[in-house]
């Protein structure tokens, strides 16, 4: 049952008419949030695929292929660096410099980063400043330092740094390490 109070006056009753000016106070924040959020998911997407945090994250996964914190066997050291396997072309070159011989082929570098995790109680590998370029659509080049931390027979964690130059190429949808090579130190007549 309708009361008195629920009674509404004609008087009272306003009508409005479609004004296509009118926007109401509200409006132009909300554009303006709208046109914010999609200048952010764009350059988010952008971001996400640009060729550089995916060669970050290249060389994040093969820090952490290589790093461990204590021996390992042998079957736990190869599983660990199979996952090199999508980060590394079939002719992968690594070298070394000095007067070691490269080592060439994804399979005997696979084998040898599963050697060097057997043979050390403990070693992280970690990148710093990559200066990446890009050369076209499907090739670049990293120079990069790399520091490689392992412990010696007293316990002690002794680091060494190198500057390392890697030609990378994109392949099947990601980029893979093509070649390697430790730069000799400034003032080395390497």
């Amino acid at each position: 049952m309708i009361g008195p109070e629920h009674v509404v006056n004609q008087s009272e009753v306003r009508t409005h008419q479609y004004n296509p000016t009118y926007m109401p106070a509200s409006a132009p924040a909300r554009a303006a949030i709208v046109i914010a959020a999609l200048v952010a998911v764009v350059a988010g997407y952008r971001w996400w695929n640009s060729p550089e945090r995916q060669i970050n994250q290249l060389l994040a996964d093969v820090a952490t292929a290589l790093s461990h914190e204590s021996a390992e066997t042998d079957l736990r050291a190869l599983t660990a660096v199979a996952s090199l396997q999508t980060h590394l072309t079939t002719d992968v070159s690594i070298d070394m410099g000095g007067n070691s011989s490269p080592i060439r082929g994804r399979q005997e570098v696979i084998a040898t980063a599963a050697r060097v995790r057997v043979s050390s109680p403990m070693m992280r590998v970690q990148f710093f400043d990559p200066e990446i370029a890009i050369s076209g659509d499907s090739s670049g080049t990293t120079t990069v330092t790399v520091q490689v931390t392992t412990r010696d027979a007293g316990g002690q964690d002794v680091a060494a740094a190198y500057t390392v130059s890697m030609n990378l190429v994109l392949a099947d949808g990601r980029w893979q390490i093509a070649s390697a090579r430790v730069l000799p130190e400034q003032g080395s007549t390497l």
